[in-house]
Formats: structure tokens, C-alpha cells, sequence
């Protein structure tokens, strides 16, 4: 099974491509429009993981079928004999897992700046909690500018200063806070942020962080233009906000928190230099939506997949005894809680008609026409998606199988495995033979078989 946030992020890139061009096919340049179409990627992206586990998917088969592989087996009778060197049923350790070492790695990264953000959250909440209140305005000695914090009621909070600032400043400085608590641009900040959290390794997370930020500056600003404060004015009252957080170095470092006043230079320039944009029709907002979430839909839902490999009909399953010698000529083969593990064959031997084993020890050939009971053990997958596929294989456990109903119910599994994910490995197995020992001391044939088919992803199952 794919990482799935490796998936995700690759699905993010493509939603933001298609939303990048919306806005520019349909020429959409107000900062409030934009903000909402970014932010809405924001959203999208953070529910992709979810959507990747428990959301449905359409599958679009372009790339090449995987090469069909013969299902045939080999089983070792279960013995306390110690394996011959070189036999290839010897027990291998197993290999460096890097599935396992990268999601540590993911995890730990994803701890620390969830630990950051949370961190921010509560110093936020504690300056509005803390903030002193005069006139209905709320305002703070640890705050060097205004601020809006805040997800469902948003609260701007002065800094102490404001009492001596000019009525039109003043006036300008809460119509851009209050602008901002109506957006409620706190939240979508904060989920812009967690976003980052869940995506620190994608740098479309942390470009979409800053994005947000900048926009609702803008559209803020532009509110601000709108009500008739002259941009000259504005600029400077900007420009003093800012040397009194430099002078008094009375701005507190919120963790993981967005401080309004960013982008200085860039907001200036753009107050100063920039016309009245082109208004956005209905019209062109309604197509920009549709678009916009239409593209995001069919990426989230999307998943490439291999072409099914035309089917073959006399593909056969052949479950051979497979024995090693010991010097002294004794069978040799593997004894773990008496199970035997089913190895997949590189050059299957052409199909033979079963026949039972020799009276005595059992020797290498065709297992005869015995009862198989088979299970499906399900390893390396969620929860849910285990559950699902166990639920398409409507597998009766513990069935009892003849020679020719096991090798048909092979094929069924194999076939719905594969549709379900082509990435899976359905070829390995772990059987249990009950040893009997006649009168004489001889072996004796097996009269049944406990047969459990492993489904894994294939590089675990390679190992």
C-alpha cells in the first residue's frame, strides 16, 4: 500500500495546479475571492488522508497490468528436524523496513509542529483573556500592534497605545481588525497552519500558509480603501505601527500563530500603486466555485491503476511437497509451532494430477485429494481497509475445501485481490499438516490441511 501522505501530497499539487488555473483562465483578482479558493485547498488537502482511507475512489486504469503470476505453491510437512543449510525455506531476517523508519520520521515531525501550534493556540487564548478593556475596546502592554485572535468570536486587542492615536487612524485600524474577525480569518489561519503541521515536509503547505496570510491582509485592506480612508494616510498609519513594535519590542512571539502586519513592504506598494480591480459578477463567482471544487473532487477521488491483464483459463494451482535431506537421510524441513510456509515457485512444473503421498515419510510430489480448511490473515493494511476487503472476499472461515473447490477458491481470491489493489501480494500462505506416525514408526499420509493465505503489500511480502 502507497504512504499515504505521500499520495495526498502529490493529489494537493494537483488540486492547487487546477485551482491556480481557474482563477486565472476566469481572470479572478479580488483578494476576498482568491483568499476563499486557497483556503478552500487548505480544506481539501487536510481531508485528503481521511479520503485516502474512508472516502470512495474511481479508479483509472492507465498504467501497464502487472505480470500474472502463476499461483503455484510449495507446502513442507511440519517436523522438529533442523533445516538443511542452503534449503530455501531456512528463516531470513528480516531487511530494513524504510515504510516503518519514514513514518517515524513523518510522525515526529508531524508532534512537533502540532506541539508548536497548540503552544501558539494557548498563548493567543491567554492575550485575549488577559487583555484589559476600556471604552469596548479590548487592549494589552504585550502587544506592540493590533491583533485579531480568535475562532468562533474573534477579538481584537490594541495595543495600549491606541489612546493616542489619531481618530482617523483609529477608525482605519478597527475597520481592517473588525474586517478580519468578520472573515473570521483566525480560523482559516489556524487551519492553514495545522495543515502545515500534517504536511511539514510539503513546501506547497507552508507556500499555502503564507498565501492565506498575505490575501486576507489584502482584502482587508482593500475594505479598509473602501470605506474612504485616503491610501497615503493608511500607508503611514501602517508604517507607525510598525516602528512602535520595533522600538518598543513589545511584540510577543505567538508559536505557530500568523501575526497580522507581515508583508509590509508588499502591502504598502500595493495601497499605493494599486487601481480599483474589476468587480467579480455573480456569474464569474459561480463558475469559479463549481470549477474550483470540481477539480478538487476529482482529484481527491482519483487513483491510478493497472490495466486488468486479460484473464487466463487453464492458469493452474499446483501444491507440491517440497522436502530437503540430511546427510544421514533423514527429511530435513523447517519446524515453527508446527506450521510449514508456502513458498511461491520461480519456474511452476506443468500441472500433474494429484496423487496422495508414499506410505511412510513423505516424499516430494503432488499433495493428494485432501480436505483443506483455509483462512486469510491480512497483514500490512489499516483496520478499515482490511475490514473491506475481507468483507469483498466473503471468505466463510474455517470451510473445508476438496482438491479441485480449493484450487477454484485460489483463483477467486487472487482475482478479487488483485481488483482491489493491484499492489497486493496474494502468493504467500503458511499451512499446517498434522503429523501422524503409524504402528510401525512410519509416517503416514496426511488425512488434512490447515491452509491460511497471506495478503500483504508486496515489498513486505518480498521480505
Amino acid at each position: 500500500m502507497p504512504f499515504f501522505p505521500i499520495e495526498s501530497a502529490i493529489k494537493a499539487v494537483l488540486i492547487a495546479v487546477g485551482t491556480a488555473g481557474v482563477l486565472r483562465i476566469l481572470n479572478v483578482k479580488t483578494a476576498a475571492a482568491r483568499h476563499a479558493a486557497w483556503a478552500g485547498v487548505v480544506v481539501v488537502m487536510l481531508l485528503l488522508p481521511v479520503w485516502s482511507i474512508w472516502g470512495p475512489k474511481v479508479a483509472w486504469r492507465v498504467l501497464p497490468p502487472l505480470p500474472e503470476r502463476a499461483a503455484t505453491y510449495a507446502i513442507a510437512t511440519a517436523d522438529t528436524f533442523e533445516p538443511a543449510i542452503g534449503s530455501p525455506l531456512v528463516f531470513r531476517h528480516p531487511s530494513w523496513n524504510w515504510t516503518a523508519c519514514l513514518s517515524g520520521i513523518y510522525l515526529v515531525g508531524v508532534a512537533v509542529f502540532l506541539v508548536r501550534l497548540t503552544l501558539g493556540t494557548l498563548q493567543a487564548q491567554l492575550l485575549a483573556r488577559r487583555a484589559c478593556h476600556r471604552d469596548g475596546k479590548s487592549f494589552s502592554g504585550a502587544r506592540g500592534a493590533p491583533v485579531t485572535v480568535g475562532w468562533l468570536r474573534p477579538v481584537v486587542v490594541l495595543p495600549e497605545s491606541w489612546s493616542q492615536w489619531p481618530a482617523a487612524q483609529l477608525d482605519a485600524v478597527l475597520t481592517h481588525e473588525h474586517e478580519h474577525a468578520r472573515r473570521r480569518d483566525p480560523l482559516f489561519q489556524w487551519l492553514a497552519l495545522l495543515n502545515r503541521a500534517v504536511f511539514w515536509f510539503h513546501p506547497l503547505a507552508w507556500w499555502l500558509e503564507r498565501r492565506i496570510a498575505a490575501l486576507a491582509e489584502e482584502a482587508c485592506d482593500a475594505v479598509v480603501l473602501a470605506r474612504g480612508h485616503d491610501p497615503r494616510d493608511y500607508s503611514k498609519y501602517l508604517i507607525d505601527v510598525a516602528r512602535s513594535v520595533s522600538t518598543s519590542g513589545a511584540r510577543i512571539q505567538v508559536w505557530g500563530m500568523a501575526m497580522p502586519g507581515g508583508f509590509l513592504e508588499e502591502r504598502i506598494r500595493r495601497i499605493l500603486e494599486g487601481g480599483p480591480l474589476p468587480r467579480l459578477s455573480r456569474a464569474r463567482l459561480a463558475c469559479a466555485c463549481i470549477a474550483c471544487a470540481a477539480t478538487s473532487a476529482a482529484c481527491a477521488t482519483s487513483t491510478l491503476n493497472h490495466r486488468r491483464a486479460a484473464r487466463q483459463p487453464d492458469r493452474k494451482v499446483v501444491l507440491a511437497l517440497a522436502q530437503a535431506t540430511s546427510p544421514n537421510g533423514n527429511p530435513t524441513v523447517p519446524a515453527t509451532n508446527h506450521e510449514a510456509a508456502l513458498r511461491q515457485q520461480p519456474e511452476p512444473p506443468p500441472p500433474q494430477p494429484p496423487s496422495p503421498p508414499a506410505t511412510g515419510a513423505p516424499s516430494g510430489g503432488t499433495i493428494g485429494d485432501i480436505p483443506r480448511t483455509l483462512h486469510v490473515d491480512i497483514q500490512g493494511l489499516p483496520a478499515e481497509a482490511a475490514a473491506e476487503l475481507r468483507q469483498r472476499l466473503a471468505l466463510r472461515e474455517g470451510e473445508v475445501f476438496d482438491y479441485a473447490a480449493f484450487v477454484k477458491e485460489l483463483e477467486r481470491i487472487h482475482q478479487i485481490v488483485s481488483e482491489f489493489d493491484p499492489h497486493l501480494n496474494d502468493s504467500k500462505a503458511v499451512g499446517k499438516i498434522q503429523r501422524k506416525v503409524g504402528a510401525d514408526g512410519k509416517a503416514l499420509p496426511p488425512d488434512s490441511m490447515d491452509v491460511t493465505i497471506v495478503i500483504s503489500p508486496r515489498d513486505s511480502a518480498a521480505r
